[in-house]
């Protein structure tokens, strides 16, 4: 869920516990003849502990949202977040890039460990291996001619995170769906 919707259902579950508060309130004192004998303050009393009660329920409610919020922030913050990054490009005649010799997995988030990684493409397999990849570390994945890439290029990445919780992650390039569109590669250049 979004925020947005974090907070449709928190401000929708104070209006249905304020409703429910108040009809309550309003069916106590029509039914209850010995609760209208009761004084001023006694009624007070009683009107302001309901209050507290919907206040104590409503801020229990925004703060396990909140947490929730935070939890996936923070999940976020120490995941690695890996990309496939194409280099070596290979230029035509106009000087536009019409292919790439290497394809790396590059991390610009926290440190990958046991990075297990298989690319498959054309019916073939790799499979390899990583103790780990640090931050804005690069991992060469494939090296070849240009031509011999095409169709869907998947790359399938297990690791664990640096709380050793296990993820995986599926990246693609369609080179196919890449030509079909006359889209061209543009290369990128570190700063």
């Amino acid at each position: 869920m979004n925020n947005l919707e974090n907070r449709t259902y928190i401000i929708a579950l104070i209006v249905v516990i304020v409703s429910v508060s108040v009809a309550f309130i309003v069916l106590l004192l029509s039914f209850a003849p010995s609760l209208s004998k009761l004084g001023a303050v006694e009624l007070t009393s009683v009107g302001l502990g309901i209050v507290n009660g919907i206040a104590t329920v409503s801020l229990v409610l925004v703060s396990y949202v909140n947490m929730q919020e935070s939890k996936k922030v923070r999940s976020e913050i120490v995941r690695p977040h890996l990309a496939l990054e194409p280099s070596f490009f290979e230029y035509d005649t106009n000087s536009e890039i019409v292919g790439f010799n290497c394809l790396n997995l590059v991390n610009g988030g926290t440190v990958a460990r046991d990075v297990e990684i298989d690319i498959s493409f054309k019916g073939q397999s790799s499979l390899f291996y990583a103790c780990s990849i640090g931050s804005n570390d690069r991992v060469k994945i494939w090296s070849g001619q240009s031509d011999e890439l095409g169709g869907n290029i998947v790359v399938v990445v297990r690791y664990k995170n640096m709380f050793n919780k296990s993820l995986q992650e599926v990246l693609s390039v369609n080179i196919d769906s890449l030509n079909s569109s006359k889209r061209k590669l543009v290369a990128i250049h570190n700063t």
